[in-house]
C-alpha cells in the first residue's frame, strides 16, 4: 500500500471552519477564521548531501514559495532541525509567538528573535491563541538511533553561533500537542514515543501521527490509540524530507505503509485512515 492510496478528499465534507495544510514532515498549518497557527514547520527540506557536510540553514525562497503569510503562534514538539530550523524565519516573517523546549527557546534566542517572541515550556502547559486552546503533552522521542537511544539527545546551547550542523539541532524535551478549536480536538504527535500517564485528551477528531521511528517503540501505535481513541488517524512524517516538496514524495527507511496501516485498523477497524499530499488542505467539519 502507498499513502497516494488513502488519500482524503481536499472538503472531507467540512465547511471550512478549520483548515489544516500539510506542510510536508511534521509540519502543519491549521486556520480557524483570521487565526492561523503552525505546528512544526519545516519547508527548506536540506538535500543529503548538505546536510552531511556542512552548516546548515533555512532557504528563503523554499519558504516563501508555502506561502505562508500569516501565523499567530508557533508550536514545536521538538527541536531537531527537521522541526524547528525554519522556526525563527517564520517567527520573523510572520510576528507569532513560539512555544517550545528550553531547547527551542535557546534556539530562538540564538537566532536574535527578542525574548518576548518565545516561551520555554516546562511539563503540561496550554496557551490559548484566538479560539486555539494548545496543550503542550509532556512526550518522547523514538529511540531509534544505535543504542536504542534519542538521536542527537540534549539541548541547543544558548552560546550557539548560527548556522549550525544538522547534528547540532539537539532534541531537547519532547511534546505532543492537543490543539481545540471550533469544538474539534486534534492531537498531534511529532515523533513515534509517548508517556502514557501524561495523556489526557480522549476521543479526539484527527490524531496527526508521525510514524518514523515507530519501529523502536514497543507496540506504539495500539498504546497510544488506546489513550487518544481518535475518530480519524492522519499519518505524517513518513515523506523523504531530504527531498524537495515538488519532487516525487519518497518514504523514509522503515516505514512500512502497509503495515501501519494495518495495525491502526487491526486495533479498530472503525478508525478513518487518511493522507493529505504535501502542501494539501483539508476543511474540517
Amino acid at each position: 500500500m502507498h499513502p497516494d492510496d488513502l488519500r482524503l478528499d481536499p472538503t472531507h465534507g467540512g465547511d471550512g471552519r478549520v483548515q489544516l495544510r500539510w506542510l510536508g514532515t511534521a509540519g502543519f498549518e491549521i486556520r480557524a477564521g483570521e487565526h492561523v497557527i503552525l505546528v512544526d514547520p519545516y519547508l527548506t527540506r536540506v538535500g543529503l548531501w548538505r546536510y552531511l557536510t556542512g552548516a546548515i540553514r533555512p532557504d528563503a525562497a523554499r519558504i516563501e514559495a508555502a506561502g505562508i503569510t500569516r501565523a499567530d503562534a508557533i508550536f514545536v514538539g521538538h527541536s531537531h532541525f527537521d522541526h524547528v530550523m525554519d522556526v525563527p524565519y517564520l517567527a520573523q516573517k510572520t510576528g507569532a509567538k513560539v512555544y517550545g523546549s528550553r531547547s527551542t527557546a535557546n534556539l530562538m534566542a540564538c537566532s536574535g528573535l527578542p525574548e518576548s517572541q518565545f516561551v520555554a515550556c516546562t511539563g503540561e502547559t496550554t496557551v490559548e491563541v484566538g479560539p486555539f486552546k494548545v496543550t503542550l503533552i509532556p512526550s518522547e522521542h523514538s529511540r531509534f538511533a544505535l543504542g536504542h537511544k534519542v538521536p542527537y539527545a540534549g539541548d541547543i546551547p544558548c552560546s550557539c553561533e548560527l548556522p549550525i550542523r544538522g547534528k547540532d539541532y539537539k532534541c531537547g524535551d519532547v511534546f505532543g500537542l492537543a490543539i481545540e478549536v471550533d469544538g474539534l480536538t486534534l492531537y498531534h504527535q511529532g515523533s513515534a514515543n509517548l508517556i502514557e500517564d501524561a495523556i489526557r485528551h480522549k476521543d479526539v477528531d484527527l490524531f496527526l501521527m508521525g510514524i518514523s521511528g515507530r519501529h523502536a517503540t514497543e507496540r506504539y501505535i495500539p498504546r497510544i490509540l488506546k489513550h487518544l481513541t481518535p475518530r480519524m488517524v492522519v499519518p505524517t512524517h513518513y515523506d523523504d524530507f531530504f527531498r524537495a516538496a515538488d519532487a516525487p514524495m519518497r518514504l523514509l527507511p522503515l516505514t512500512k505503509f502497509g503495515r501501519f496501516y494495518d495495525d491502526v485498523q487491526g486495533f479498530d477497524r472503525q478508525i478513518r485512515v487518511g493522507t493529505l499530499g504535501i502542501g494539501q488542505t483539508l476543511s474540517l467539519p
